[in-house]
């Protein structure tokens, strides 16, 4: 009898952590828990690029306790809710820096997700004399955004580069989305932006 039993518990452990391995999967929240409306055309091709997290590797050789509080810190990272007062920005000089890649920094900071419009390419003067905590750090890059001159962005339609300024339009918590000023009434008549800006 006792040999049966152990017999039985590794299978039984093993159903119990794919049923539960098989419910996180289907309970998981979306990573953008953004609607594919809001970052398509009618046409099908991308009229948002939504910001990501940078993706981390799996230390090799981990045991299974180790990948599971692994799971556990990822999950944490991207869904857990975010305080800002536990970052913190050393003085940087203004350079032109990645609108792109600095969004990414700023959700990883927030939490907020960005999706910037396909027309926008180019990069902002950014920079602080001042260490900023992170929620200082974000708004301060908000506004380098808002503020900024002119800056490159191309016209799939037309095939051209223009020059635009940019607008953060915050439809609800946690979404934030970037188009150039001049394409707000586009992007509104789309459907693909439902307020104005800030």
């Amino acid at each position: 009898m006792s040999k049966k039993r152990a017999a039985i518990r590794p299978w039984f452990l093993a159903t119990i952590l794919a049923i539960a391995a098989l419910f996180g999967w289907l309970v998981w929240p979306s990573e953008s828990q953004i609607g594919p409306l809001e970052l398509s055309r009618v046409d099908g091709k991308s009229r948002f690029y939504a910001t990501t997290y940078s993706k981390m590797q799996t230390p090799p050789n981990l045991s299974l306790r180790q990948r599971l509080f692994w799971a556990w810190m990822q999950y944490q990272r991207r869904y857990g809710k975010r305080n800002p007062a536990t970052y913190s920005f050393a003085p940087s000089p203004v350079q032109l820096c990645s609108i792109h890649g600095l969004l990414n920094q700023c959700m990883e900071v927030s939490g907020t997700r960005y999706l910037i419009a396909v027309e926008i390419a180019g990069a902002v003067e950014f920079g602080s004399t001042n260490a900023l905590s992170g929620a200082q750090w974000v708004a301060a890059f908000e506004h380098a955004i808002e503020t900024s001159s002119p800056i490159i962005c191309y016209d799939y339609a037309k095939k051209r580069n223009f020059q635009d300024t940019l607008l953060l339009i915050r439809e609800r918590p946690g979404v934030v989305k970037v188009v150039p000023r001049t394409k707000l009434a586009v992007y509104q008549r789309a459907g693909l932006v439902k307020a104005s800006s800030r």
